[in-house]
């Protein structure tokens, strides 16, 4: 079915060329038709879409020379990546909410639980992702659960690695290869990543792998090279990175396509943790009984992943097709922490080994069916997912002076946690698909089980529970260059292993709570969205309202400590608005050809509506503007963007200092000499602005650490790509 040819209203028109860009170069200025697969679990337009969903094309991440998801995601709207240095990424936040209320997948595969038991010498993150293996991340900003189930309270970050479709460049057999090396200045690191692709008759695969060999990240020039608490530089590391995706797929007839899938993600980083040299604890009446000094560590992050899957084109009464697979994931974080302590509780040389892991199978099943009626047509999607994921820890202390090794406590049992669910959703493109209205139900289920053993020794029950999530949206075509949307979703996320079992008895007592039910949002998001062949905009409204927020609170007192445990007690909200539009200028303002610019801002508001405190998680006001040129031919083109961040001066802890707010711009240019290879260069940071990210700094900070929590100043990186 066609959509009537409708004309385009004055205001739509009007928006679209007044108004500047989202985060799409001028070559992608139809984003509006491209395909997204997050929003509905099924191939859709954007513009058909009831919610605001961001993508970034692998062509994105290459023209700003990412080099992981953190810099990818750096232009996107009420997106921020958080984490760096020793332990990478650590979460994503959307909108104002982040850590475990974040759904991350890797082609549907969900990524680790983030865990940070608070001590310095342990972190498990969903970080683990190469993104040269990557041929778009797209982003849910909003409860995503009717359609992943757990965990996604507040969205969801899907990362879909290539496929051999989207390397090689005809339909017949023929092999492809690439060899792309890059260099960034901030941590000088060099990454080669070789690409191979094949086709022969109905076989298709695809191999890449990815080597870099870098340093730490570097806080701005002007840090202190010293040991101890008033270090201003990063401390010195060296870190390897290494990544092997293979696929293959076999057409076995015109109804069955079967695949393959191996996945091997590794990062080495060993680092001299200078900064904590001659860190000291004191007690009252006892004075100093333990220094630290002598600080180094060597850590080994990786994830395994191996996967079938099978397409099978049904064309029966229930389904038209029927996608199914299969999954092993296993990510491994392991730490070895060197350090040697000195006084009244010291114990010399030591090393403190940690280790974190997940062992993952997961199962998923998707039905769609496509159904015509006499003036509408539905596109139905159901299915079912399974999971069962081994959650485990392993502590052990080695005191070599004292001839001892311990088994080291770990606060939370080994556990595994089993969630399954069933799903179901309609969208139906009624009025000639002036319409589209999506409503969609899923059912899950979980449950916890921890297990005892010689580092966690008390034995709880088992947490499980139910969750119905639904959502409702529609989109209205106004005309062929302007539409509204509208949707209300329903979001929730199981307790994790640390919420319900967390326990602690030094100093003070925190005691576990097996009992904790599911944190629950509600969200409603409204929207309009203009495009034409000048540019696009889109300007979306959104109120997320969350309860049952576990968070912990004081119960009592025993033997002279006082006593915390976990509860559902807090109730919060989010509300804001964001906008991000596109203008081709030589189309709007009979400018140069080929020169268009961006423009996108968000802003958001959080509030703790038990204690009326602000939400630290909520970014300050962001803006983007840029302008870039592209050559008619593609050869040359080039863009600046300008990054606008507000000062951060809202925290529930008024100890906490403000965040002052800054500008930065950063250039970035390519040259295609042949048709095949591509130099790109950028130069970032180009004023040499010093600044820090906010949630580098909601822990507290002293004046004289300061500058360890900064941001890189000028830098630069490069990168050539031969596609042949």
């Amino acid at each position: 079915m066609q959509r009537h040819n409708l004309k385009p209203t004055l205001l739509a028109f009007s928006i679209a060329i007044t108004l500047a860009p989202t985060t799409q170069a001028a070559q992608e200025l139809t984003a509006l038709q491209e395909v997204v697969v997050s929003a509905t679990r099924t191939e859709q337009e954007v513009k058909d879409v009831s919610s605001s969903v961001a993508s970034v094309s692998a062509q994105s991440m290459e023209s700003q020379i990412a080099s992981d998801p953190q810099q990818a995601l750096k232009y996107t709207p009420g997106v921020e990546v958080q984490g760096q240095g020793r332990f990478g990424i650590s979460d994503y936040n959307i909108r104002g909410t982040d850590g475990d209320k974040i759904k991350v997948m890797v082609d549907g595969v969900e990524q680790p639980t983030p865990y940070n038991p608070g001590a310095t010498e342990q972190r498990h993150y969903p970080g683990t992702i190469e993104v040269d293996t990557l041929t778009a991340i797209e982003v849910n900003k909003g409860p995503s659960s009717t359609l992943y189930g757990s965990d996604a309270l507040g969205g969801a970050v899907l990362f879909k690695t290539k496929d051999p479709d989207d390397v090689l460049v005809t339909e017949g057999n023929e092999n492809r290869f690439g060899i792309k090396s890059s260099y960034t200045s901030a941590d000088e690191t060099f990454k080669n990543t070789a690409t191979w692709a094949m086709r022969h008759d109905d076989l298709e695969t695809l191999l890449i792998l990815t080597y870099a060999d870098g340093h730490e990240t570097e806080t701005h020039s002007s840090g202190a090279d010293v040991d101890g608490s008033e270090r201003g530089a990063a401390d010195p590391a060296d870190k390897e990175i290494g990544n092997v995706l293979g696929k293959m797929y076999y057409r076995i007839n015109d109804n069955h396509r079967v695949g393959l899938v191996v996945e091997y993600y590794q990062r080495n980083y060993d680092e001299q943790e200078l900064h904590y040299n001659g860190n000291s604890i004191s007690y009252p009446g006892m004075g100093t009984v333990i220094t630290y000094s002598d600080n180094y560590n060597k850590d080994d992050v990786n994830r395994l992943r191996v996967g079938v899957n099978h397409e099978w084109t049904m064309q029966s009464a229930i389904a038209d097709s029927l996608n199914w697979s299969l999954n092993y994931q296993q990510s491994d974080s392991e730490y070895k922490n060197y350090d040697t302590t000195t006084g009244m509780m010291g114990s010399g040389e030591r090393m403190r080994y940690r280790d974190a892991s997940d062992d993952l199978i997961q199962f998923d099943a998707q039905f769609d069916k496509l159904a015509e009626f006499a003036n509408s047509y539905h596109q139905f999607t159901y299915g079912l997912s399974y999971s069962n994921d081994k959650f485990a820890l392993d502590n052990t202390d080695y005191k070599y002076d004292l001839g001892t090794v311990t088994a080291g406590s770990t606060g939370i049992p080994d556990a595994t946690l089993q969630k399954w669910g069933l799903f179901f959703q309609d969208q139906a493109f009624l009025l000639d698909e002036t319409l589209v209205l999506t409503a969609g139900v899923r059912y899950d289920g979980f449950k916890t089980t921890p297990e005892t053993d010689e580092q966690f020794d008390t034995d709880y029950p088992s947490n499980s529970e139910d969750a119905v999530t639904g959502k409702l949206g529609a989109v209205y075509h106004i005309s062929e260059n302007f539409s509204t949307f509208a949707q209300i979703s329903q979001g929730f996320k199981a307790p994790s292993v640390y919420d319900l079992y967390y326990y602690y008895n030094q100093g003070a007592i925190f005691e576990p709570n097996p009992n904790l039910k599911a944190e629950k949002s509600l969200a409603y998001e409204f929207g309009f969205r203009g495009y034409s062949n000048v540019g696009q905009f889109e300007v979306s409204a959104f109120y997320n309202d969350y309860s049952d927020f576990i968070d912990s609170s004081k119960v009592g007192t025993q033997d002279g400590k006082d006593v915390y445990t976990t509860e559902n007690i807090s109730n919060a909200e989010i509300y804001g608005i964001e906008f991000a539009s596109t203008v081709n200028l030589d189309a709007a303002f009979n400018a140069p050809r080929g020169l268009y610019s961006k423009f996108s801002v968000a802003y958001a508001e959080g509030r703790d509506k038990d204690s009326d405190e602000h939400l630290d998680s909520v970014a300050p006001l962001t803006g983007v503007a840029g302008i870039g040129y592209d050559s008619v031919d593609r050869i040359y083109g080039g863009l600046v963007n300008v990054t606008m961040v507000a000062s951060k001066d809202n925290w529930s802890d008024d100890s906490v200092d403000d965040v002052a707010g800054y500008t930065i711009v950063d250039l970035t240019a390519y040259y295609r000499p042949i048709n095949d290879l591509t130099l790109r260069a950028g130069l970032f940071n180009a004023f040499d602005k010093k600044y820090w990210v906010y949630s580098d700094m909601e822990s507290g900070y002293s004046a004289a650490s300061k500058d360890f929590y900064s941001q890189p100043g000028r830098n630069w990186g490069v990168s050539l790509d031969y596609q042949f």
